[in-house]
């Protein structure tokens, strides 16, 4: 008898976990399938090893307010939550789903979410949110009188902890925000404060406040794309590090981040042998970079001749575009490189550039992720404009973050390397490890010598002053490098490098928290 009970619940528990898994309904999904947008579920499957995803709170539902919303069903409050393996290790994960009250947040679905995080850094593992809501609902903050909402976390309480929980696991556990849909209002800055961001270039946006509400108060009438579409994101404010053309794609970008990735603060990086020898010369190095410092060239192609089989994935590629961030492996050690891109302005650095380069190198500190840099650029270009925006506050934190970061840090300079590009592409005085030049490099390179012998009438003297100081042994004598190396062993050299610092430590007096100089 017990036996057949037993089995009679779990039959009705089965059916009624179908019910809840199908979100707001047939009807719902079709409109989120017409929208060119995957269903919360849909992700989540995506995103786990098949049979690995465990669900969290599939029962919950909203807390009661007193209003008409009350009395719709809406399973799991709106957001799907749990843990699973991504390519066989342990991740956890939410997902807004948007076919229920269109993903609407609430103090419910916020405890679900802050669980996550929070049980993440638990853990040490990594999480990653899905991203899909027309942002907090109006109900909870509200109530109508005499309805008490409970007190553990409701409106504005539960926004409070949606914002508090990611700079809690910042630093200890790899954050991943998948931007498939809108996410409107104060709710927008939780996603945005996670280490990575990627946007879904036909559905998704984030702004502080909607169009209607922007017309309503100023007058200015914009589009959603115009106030925060991925464009606006991607190339200006800089907060996103990847448009992509659909969930699926999404999806693959944060997997193959999350690869490079050690679980946790206290963990190395996965090493992965590629088949790809550490020692293998490439003879195109020799071609690849013309000698005149006018012309550019793709470094991207440079860094494919460098890395593992060629490949390498990139953040933020069209914002600040004169530099490149991207993580790779070099004989199967995963490496943070960051690299000046001459095809553009020269490789020129400035506030945006800076911004960009401080952020990745902070992060690839805080994951244990060494860092080469590739070094080749005309250095910081100022003008009026640029310096009373704040030009050296931006600067300074690249300088700031690479004397910060204690990882193994190598730098290869290539080329060019004038107007404090030295500075901020890490040399030995900013704690860099080792500094390695190819034969033309030029560093330590004075240009307007003849301020020096104003009284020298002569030019010839002059020039032939500047060919003996600005030349690459007269740098090595300066100790700005500590060997010239044939380019195309700079594979190799990088991966003696990583071997030789594998087990470098660095003791720091302790501090709560350094002040970069936001």
């Amino acid at each position: 008898m017990e036996r057949d009970n037993m089995l009679e619940m779990l039959e009705d528990i089965e059916r009624q976990r179908s019910i809840y898994q199908m979100g707001g309904g047939a009807k719902a999904i079709e409109k989120q399938h017409q929208r060119g947008k995957l269903t919360a579920r849909e992700r989540i499957n995506l995103l786990f090893d098949p049979g690995t995803f465990q669900e969290l709170n599939l029962w919950a539902l909203p807390f009661r307010t007193g209003f008409d919303i009350d009395e719709k069903f809406s399973p799991a409050d709106a957001v799907i939550t749990g843990y699973g393996k991504v390519d066989g290790r342990t991740v956890m994960a939410y997902a807004h789903d948007f076919t229920v009250l269109t993903g609407g947040q609430s103090g419910g679905q916020h405890a679900k979410i802050v669980r996550v995080i929070d049980t993440a850094v638990k853990m040490g593992i990594p999480y990653v949110g899905m991203v899909d809501s027309s942002g907090v609902r109006l109900h909870d903050g509200m109530g109508e009188p005499g309805v008490k909402p409970p007190a553990d976390g409701i409106g504005l309480h539960g926004t409070g902890s949606f914002m508090w929980s990611p700079p809690y696991a910042s630093g200890v556990v790899p954050q991943v925000a998948l931007m498939l849909g809108p996410m409107f209002a104060g709710s927008s800055y939780s996603p945005i404060m996670k280490d990575f961001l990627v946007m879904n270039n036909n559905t998704s946006s984030a702004c502080l406040a909607s169009p209607p509400a922007i017309k309503a108060v100023t007058g200015q009438s914009v589009t959603m794309d115009e106030l925060g579409g991925p464009k606006v994101h991607s190339e200006i404010s800089g907060i996103c590090d990847k448009v992509v053309n659909s969930d699926e794609e999404s999806i693959a970008y944060c997997k193959k981040l999350l690869s490079y990735w050690p679980s946790n603060w206290r963990d190395k990086p996965p090493v992965v042998d590629m088949g790809d020898s550490p020692y293998r010369r490439d003879e195109r190095l020799l071609d690849i970079v013309p000698f005149d410092q006018t012309q550019g060239y793709e470094m991207r192609e440079l860094i494919a001749m460098l890395v593992d089989c060629g490949d390498f994935l990139e953040s933020k590629e069209v914002y600040a575009p004169s530099i490149i961030t991207c993580f790779a492996r070099i004989g199967g050690q995963s490496v943070g490189i960051i690299a000046n891109n001459p095809a553009v302005n020269g490789g020129a650095l400035d506030m945006d550039t800076s911004d960009k380069e401080a952020r990745f190198i902070r992060f690839c500190d805080a994951f244990n992720i060494p860092l080469v840099f590739l070094a080749d650029t005309i250095g910081f270009l100022s003008n009026a404009e640029k310096q009373t925006l704040g030009l050296e506050r931006h600067a300074a934190k690249v300088m700031y973050a690479i004397s910060e970061a204690t990882v193994p840090k190598i730098t290869i300079n290539i080329r060019n390397c004038s107007n404090y590009g030295d500075l901020a592409m890490g040399n030995e005085q900013l704690g860099v490890d080792v500094v390695f030049a190819w034969p033309y490099a030029q560093l330590g390179k004075i240009d307007n010598l003849d301020q020096f012998y104003a009284q020298e009438k002569d030019p010839s003297k002059i020039k032939v002053t500047l060919e003996k100081y600005n030349n690459i042994y007269n740098a090595g004598a300066r100790l700005l490098f500590s060997d010239i190396i044939d380019p195309r062993n700079t594979r190799g050299t990088i991966f003696n490098a990583l071997t030789w610092l594998e087990n470098k430590k660095e003791d720091r007096p302790w501090k709560k928290h350094g002040n970069i100089p936001l």
